[in-house]
């Protein structure tokens, strides 16, 4: 139905911006302090856990929470938690915030996150050969260990935020859709054959940046604009619903299929919307692809509001088993 395109990032070098805590943070460490939400409110800067950084720096790692309007005492809410782009050297939780209110005003939990950030992207500037692809790898890694400990911390306290863990879904943007896919489909097993790495310097995934030991399962996933590793991780077994966004022209993460770096194979193959799409309709799971013909990388089309809205309509369609795939070339406010 979608036409393949191959393309491969020519990586835009960023200032790096070390993360560093900010004034005004909740100390709660593994038991939620904070008392009921006022109805359409957030909590900001939740410490939900932390690590040493890529500067080997202990850092906070805190969340906002958005609540739904109008709440119904003792009601429990389905979550979704969105995770900010940025290369992962920059950006912040507070950059989805649009997109999080209106998750919440769509009946909603949502929270988004900082994770750590940092890698050594200078090293582009010396060519394929001097690319520092474990650090690339290793920063990856670090996010999704924080992303672990704060759907850990979530569900731990889910009396406190009024979360109905049945229904727990997480998305993102560029980097924070990379994030949102690996927490859905990057196991231990395949970390330690991919990025043995950052595995011997890390630790396992689900077991960093807090103390937290419980579980959690992840029940749909929206991708804007970001890729896998490897399309072969979803399988019959293991795909779950999901709603992607992308640009057929995308330089900086491939569409379809392509190199993390013009013209060099040291670094990961990345699977982009198009291909994942496919190979999740093939195994009978709800899907939606919408793309942006000629659409770069964040098509201007695919607004906070657009996202959000399809998003929001997809994952309830998800929870009363009525989603339906399809794939479309236009941007619509809403239920398609």
């Amino acid at each position: 139905m979608f036409r393949s395109t191959k393309t491969s990032i020519c990586l835009a070098i960023l200032c790096l911006i070390a993360a560093a805590a900010l004034p005004g943070w909740k100390n709660i460490s593994t038991a939620a302090n904070s008392k009921a939400p006022q109805r359409d409110s957030v909590e900001r800067n939740i410490v939900y856990g932390s690590n040493v950084n890529y500067l080997k720096k202990q850092e906070k790692l805190g969340m906002d929470i958005y609540y739904p309007k109008n709440m119904i005492a003792g009601k429990k809410y389905p979550l979704v938690m969105m995770l900010h782009g940025g290369s992962f050297l920059n950006g912040r939780k507070e950059n989805l915030g649009t997109h999080c209110k209106i998750l919440a005003d769509s009946g909603f939990i949502a929270v988004t996150i900082n994770y750590r950030l940092g890698w050594n992207a200078g090293s582009v500037y010396g060519g394929c050969e001097k690319v520092d692809v474990n650090s690339l790898i290793a920063a990856t890694y670090r996010a999704v260990q924080d992303t672990h400990a704060a759907m850990r911390f979530l569900v731990a306290n889910a009396n406190q935020y009024h979360i109905d863990t049945k229904w727990l879904f997480i998305g993102g943007s560029s980097a924070g859709g990379f994030i949102a896919l690996d927490m859905a489909y990057i196991t231990q097993k395949f970390a330690g054959e991919k990025m043995a790495n950052a595995v011997t310097t890390l630790g396992k995934l689900d077991t960093a940046s807090n103390r937290l030991k419980n579980s959690f399962k992840i029940k749909g996933v929206l991708n804007m604009w970001g890729a896998l590793p490897d399309s072969t991780l979803i399988t019959k077994s293991t795909a779950l619903p999901t709603i992607f966004f992308h640009g057929t022209a995308d330089k900086t993460v491939p569409y379809d299929r392509g190199f993390y770096i013009a013209n060099c194979d040291r670094v990961p193959e990345l699977y982009g919307s198009a291909c994942l799409y496919r190979q999740t309709l093939a195994t009978g799971k709800p899907t939606i692809l919408n793309t942006s013909p000629n659409g770069k990388h964040d098509p201007v089309e695919f607004t906070a509001k657009v996202v959000a809205s399809n998003t929001a309509c997809f994952f309830h369609k998800v929870m009363l088993g009525k989603a339906q795939s399809g794939g479309y070339y236009n941007a619509v406010l809403g239920c398609r």
